[in-house]
């Protein structure tokens, strides 16, 4: 079990304050919000309909990343089993799992970068949605700094698989009347 030294419990104490709480600022309530996977699978549906064909690559390629992060973090979290901060199941039913590394960080980063690999313009909006939950895990107490830090890494290298693994695509069809990029072999 990773063991917390009173330093990271004393920089949540000067971040966040005492009384914080869920929703208690109007970053937190969207961040509360966004951190829900079906807040996630909206964004790709909206993505997927308004965005053509590059709004589908980009749901996909989000939604994918989105998954393979959370299952990624759970073999950590059973290895590591870290508890989460003091006070962190007022906000919750549970904790059930441990709060290292955090898979919110994880799976919504990941849904950003892999989004923007295809949009990257989605990069600036999604970025400050994933912000606004990694401060709102961290203000309610759900998860320690650290444990954000963890997961956000995590969903990098869950982003990064998927660049190297499935290059983000090119368009195959005329969209909006732009004529159609071919990839050629060995270019």
């Amino acid at each position: 079990m990773l063991k917390f030294g009173s330093a990271e419990e004393a920089l949540v104490g000067r971040l966040v304050g005492k009384g914080s709480r869920k929703g208690s600022t109007p970053i937190s309530r969207f961040g509360d919000f966004m951190q829900r996977p079906p807040a996630w699978a909206g964004v790709a549906g909206l993505l997927a309909l308004a965005g053509g064909e590059r709004g589908r690559r980009a749901a996909v390629r989000g939604a994918g990343c989105y998954l393979a992060a959370a299952a990624a973090h759970l073999p950590i979290k059973a290895l590591v089993g870290r508890r989460h901060p003091r006070g962190s199941a007022l906000h919750q039913l549970g904790p059930f799992t441990s709060s290292f590394p955090s898979g919110h960080a994880a799976s919504d980063l990941a849904f950003m970068l892999g989004a923007a690999q295809e949009i990257p313009l989605l990069g600036l909006p999604l970025s400050g949605a994933t912000m606004a939950v990694h401060w709102a895990l961290v203000r309610k107490r759900s998860h320690y700094p650290t444990d954000v830090l963890a997961g956000g890494a995590l969903g990098i290298l869950v982003a990064l698989a998927a660049w190297k693994l499935f290059p983000p695509g090119r368009s195959t069809t005329a969209e909006a009347g732009q004529p159609a990029e071919v990839e050629v072999a060995g270019t």
